[in-house]
């Protein structure tokens, strides 16, 4: 199964009140950081002197990870370690089941995929 890195579309609460979505898809994988992230945002939205960032749309997070004005940071990372061992889909649903992002308890958790159910049996 594929599985889709975590993004969001970044506009303004100013545009959107004035009837523009004007904005722009973000791969959340692609930045170092958190702060790398809003710095992105900030130059995307210049034109305002103080832009209220407006996540408008999001894909790739399991549960309540995302919201118009939230990401977890934690789960981006955890994600990001994920997909760098080949384990993203498990970690996602993981996640999902859980709400705990910690990428290490998750790790300490998952033994691993099995071929069939009689070899997760046994």
């Amino acid at each position: 199964m594929s599985v889709v890195a975590p993004a969001v579309y970044v506009g303004t609460w100013h545009k959107y009140n004035c009837g523009s979505i004007a904005g722009r898809w973000f791969d959340l994988t692609t930045f170092d950081d958190e702060r790398d992230f809003f710095a992105a945002c900030r130059a995307l939205h210049q034109d305002e002197a103080d832009p209220e960032l407006m996540f408008q749309d999001y894909e790739g997070f399991p549960g309540n990870m995302a919201s118009e004005c939230h990401i977890n940071w934690a789960w981006v990372e955890g994600f990001r370690r994920a997909r760098d061992e080949g384990c993203e889909e498990a970690y996602r649903l993981w996640v999902d089941d859980t709400g705990e992002t910690d990428f290490d308890t998750f790790r300490d958790a998952w033994w691993g995929e099995a071929d069939s159910e009689e070899a997760f049996a046994v």
